[in-house]
């Protein structure tokens, strides 16, 4: 951070020697501390917000904007230095294999599959290279899709006579299979990131 009197002399530089000469040159002198003292305070302000700006270093809110971008909050009574190790060491959860576990945890048939829709683009080999005229430029997309099994069990409700559930109670009903889906989106907005878009698609049973 620089000192008032650091910021005043570099100031004065900027002027010539006369500007600070005789009775008004001593006003112009006061006001050039006063305008020192005042680009003090903010070279420290700016020191203060840029040390904020670094997990180790951060404290109070700041360190908990640091958790918020990545959906972590701060526990009841946890000190700083604790919240910023859980921030510093946070899994990658908007990979593709950790959306994978999270989906076939909730699964109630098979697994899923994810296709990165721009993985199968065809690449244009050197021989192949477009020219400055003819350059096609498309728009660049993160956008994948997870496939599923079909997920309404075959009806499994009949276990013996005494314990049969009706036609409208077995389990496996399509219902049970569109909160099944609702849960799982959910779960996949809450670790995908930002702005990548994706389809959730079920083979046909």
């Amino acid at each position: 951070m620089a000192t008032k009197q650091e910021i005043f002399d570099r100031l004065k530089s900027f002027v010539p020697c006369w500007f600070f000469e005789g009775q008004q040159g001593g006003v112009n002198e006061a006001y050039f501390f006063g305008i020192a003292a005042v680009m003090e305070r903010v070279s420290l302000a700016l020191d203060e917000h840029i040390k904020e700006t670094f997990i180790c270093q951060a404290e109070g809110g700041y360190l908990d904007e640091h958790g918020l971008e990545r959906n972590l909050t701060r526990t009841t009574g946890e000190i700083n230095a604790n919240f910023a190790d859980r921030i510093k060491n946070i899994s990658n959860t908007t990979s593709c294999p950790v959306i994978k576990d999270v989906v076939d945890a909730l699964l109630q048939v098979g697994e899923s599959t994810i296709v990165e829709d721009g993985a199968q683009t065809i690449f244009l080999n050197r021989e192949s290279f477009m020219n400055r005229g003819e350059i096609m430029v498309d728009p660049i997309e993160n956008v994948f899709s997870i496939v599923v099994d079909n997920q309404v069990h075959a009806p499994l409700s009949f276990l013996n006579r005494e314990h049969f559930l009706n036609r409208e109670d077995f389990i496996g009903r399509q219902e049970s299979s569109l909160e099944l889906f609702q849960l799982i989106v959910d779960q996949i907005n809450k670790n995908k990131a930002c702005g990548t878009r994706y389809r959730l698609i079920e083979r046909a049973g």
